[in-house]
């Protein structure tokens, strides 16, 4: 954390109620400590930058990211962590999950083990506020691009395993309802405080319902890999989008989803339930091909497309936060203070930490996006600090 005090201004600031065309923000010790429209009357802090008219919203908040640029949370190797790190805060990521999938038991606990270390040890990159585990406690019948064989069922002496390998980093965990032990499961982590999220489920709109009652929090990519809904058959997308009590994850590429399901979904769940993700692999940022040395799970990349080889089955995204916020844009009329809320504020609360993440207001900590007219990534701060700075911004956002 930054010890010293600064300045941007001549910003168009996105708060979560208002947009302030053209004003700037104080912060010291790392925290935002005044927010405002117009000019500052005048100013002790050590460096002020000028935004020169560039859109300042909260750092973007990915709760559901498997790695870029080559770089796998899915490896025991440390290296991997710091380059799907490095990746996703040149393009606005300032927090995440870090997220695992289904592979061999063991492995996935020596995963977990390594992800835990160089999350915590490591403060290069995005910061990683703890572990998605993506299975292997899903559905049979929904598995996606997961292996079959490795599932397992709502087994408590399984998770209280994953939790211990982890070093008590888990965050989250995508739970199939319906499985044997499920509710159980979903129980059992609700104590622990770790959010359930409903995903990779075949549950009827009754077994959905009873998974949320039980205390799921948040969808593992809502429509993708569940029962879907039908007028006569709900399914588990109905019981998401017909209770207010959980969060919506939407993968949006245009390709997980069609633009349309994703304005369908914002009037029945509202801009205070959408939660934006990646599901990003570490094919996101890397060019087209085929990738990956299995050929039951070989993968290929066809422009923002990967599927598994030979299949029609997505495996992922090729994703970036920035890409995720400038989709919603396009695809939704979406003022910048909802944006701000569907790739901030709301993970913020899914996670608890909205106190000190997930918007721009006094108290909470500096981070932040700076965006051009086209939305890109001019630069993104950390607690009061610039971690990445765009090539073309370096000389503007040199102290004046």
């Amino acid at each position: 954390m930054q010890s010293g005090t600064c300045v941007i201004r001549n910003a168009r600031i996105a708060l979560p109620e208002q947009v302030i065309s053209n004003g700037f923000l104080e912060i010291a010790n790392g925290r935002i400590t005044k927010v405002k429209e117009g000019e500052p009357s005048s100013t002790s802090a050590e460096l002020v930058f000028d935004a020169h008219k560039a859109t300042v919203t909260p750092g973007f908040i990915d709760l559901h990211v498997h790695g870029g640029n080559g770089g796998a949370f899915t490896s025991v190797d440390p290296a991997e962590h710091n380059l799907a790190r490095e990746f996703h805060l040149k393009n606005g990521t300032t927090s995440m999950l870090a997220s695992t999938h289904t592979t061999e038991f063991s492995s996935l606990l020596a995963i977990l083990n390594s992800l835990a270390e160089s999350s915590r040890s490591n403060k290069s990159g995005s910061k990683v506020l703890g572990i998605h585990t993506e299975g292997p406690f899903i559905s049979e019948h929904k598995p996606g691009a997961h292996f079959v064989a490795q599932l397992k069922a709502g087994d408590l002496s399984a998770i209280d395993e994953v939790i211990s390998a982890a070093g008590n980093f888990v965050s989250m965990v995508t739970v199939a309802p319906e499985i044997s032990g499920g509710l159980e499961l979903i129980r059992h982590l609700t104590k622990k405080n770790i959010i359930s999220s409903i995903g990779h489920t075949n549950a009827t709109y009754a077994q959905a319902v009873e998974g949320i009652k039980a205390g799921a929090r948040s969808t593992t990519h809502l429509f993708n890999a569940m029962s879907p809904l039908a007028h006569r058959d709900p399914g588990a997308v109905g019981a998401v989008l017909d209770n207010d009590n959980i969060f919506a994850e939407l993968i949006l590429d245009g390709i997980h989803i069609h633009e349309a399901i994703f304005r369908i979904a914002l009037k029945c769940k509202g801009i205070d339930r959408i939660n934006l993700i990646t599901d990003a692999t570490f094919l996101a940022g890397l060019s087209d091909g085929e990738y990956g040395a299995q050929p039951d799970r070989a993968v290929t990349k066809i422009g923002g497309k990967i599927v598994l080889a030979g299949t029609d089955t997505l495996a992922g995204s090729a994703l970036t936060m920035n890409m995720v916020y400038q989709n919603a844009a396009k695809f939704a009329p979406l003022t910048l203070s909802e944006l701000s809320k569907i790739s901030s504020l709301n993970a913020a609360k899914i996670l608890g930490k909205e106190a000190d993440i997930g918007s721009l207001e006094v108290g909470k900590l500096a981070d932040l996006v700076l965006l051009d007219s086209e939305s890109k990534v001019c630069a993104t701060m950390i607690e009061g600090e610039w971690k990445y700075v765009h090539d073309d911004w370096k000389e503007a956002l040199s102290s004046q």
